[in-house]
């Protein structure tokens, strides 16, 4: 990262999974928070005028995207309407990262297409390899494998907390420029021993704010003090359940969740 570009706290767009991609700006600026990431889902969400509403609320707010998500790799090796729309909306709303996941079974034709995605990226957004026990890309190494073979300068690794635990790896040198971005959060070490469905169900519903789980204290330390945008991935069916309005949970997050804490 240059010395001159301030590294993001962000809200993830996995915070607040019950917003319109447009209203997550808001909920992040209401919160205290400068960043956030976004959701870009053409099945759903984003309509012809999503792109629009989400400019306008980015410049009203004033918030930056630290990524654009999900493409999931998956068919045949080549990228796909949808994977080039996540990345042109990327590039249209200045996020700094695309996440992908891969639920590939063909290694081979989920390199091509990865590195199609880098290729219409070009030199505009990283685009970032997530790494879990429900991907084909269940740990470090195999990511790490995975970008070599695309061999492209777009290319990343994202550096999920408790997805790493899960896979018993230790977090790698976080300043390489292999790793764009991190995804923080923290967990209980039951979900280390956890697979398939059980495991899913505890990454999109049973994390939790920074310092109040089993995360360990110097993990989430290498993350807080590293140079690093780092995006807070507190996806929890107890915040969701207890601050139905997304807005308020935004500043819950923001209020229980300081980078200043672990530095």
């Amino acid at each position: 990262m240059a010395e001159d570009t301030p590294s993001m706290w962000a809200l993830a767009a996995g915070c607040v999974p019950d917003a319109k991609p447009w209203d997550i700006p808001r909920i992040a600026q209401k919160a205290g928070f400068l960043s956030s990431g976004m959701w870009v889902e053409s099945a759903t969400t984003w309509s012809s005028d999503a792109l629009r509403k989400t400019r306008l609320s980015l410049a009203e707010t004033g918030i930056s995207l630290v990524d654009v998500e999900v493409i999931w790799l998956e068919g045949d090796g080549q990228a796909s309407d949808e994977h080039k729309l996540i990345v042109d909306v990327g590039l249209e709303l200045g996020a700094r990262n695309v996440l992908v996941v891969s639920r590939h079974q063909d290694l081979t034709a989920s390199v091509d297409q990865f590195r199609q995605i880098c290729e219409r990226a070009g030199d505009g957004i990283r685009i970032c390899l997530e790494f879990a026990q429900f991907t084909s890309v269940k740990n470090l190494d195999a990511a790490l494998a995975f970008v070599d073979a695309v061999n492209h300068p777009a290319a990343g690794i994202l550096i999920d907390l408790m997805h790493i635990n899960r896979a018993g790896d230790a977090l790698p040198d976080l300043e390489s420029s292999l790793f764009p971005y991190i995804q923080a959060c923290d967990f209980y070490q039951d979900s280390s021993e956890l697979d398939g469905m059980d495991y899913i169900t505890a990454a999109v519903d049973g994390r939790c704010c920074l310092g109040e789980g089993e995360a360990r204290q110097k993990n989430l330390e290498q993350i807080c003090q590293s140079s690093k945008d780092v995006s807070l991935e507190i996806r929890s069916k107890d915040l969701r359940d207890s601050f139905p309005d997304p807005f308020v949970r935004g500043e819950e997050i923001f209020n229980r969740c300081s980078r200043s804490k672990f530095q």
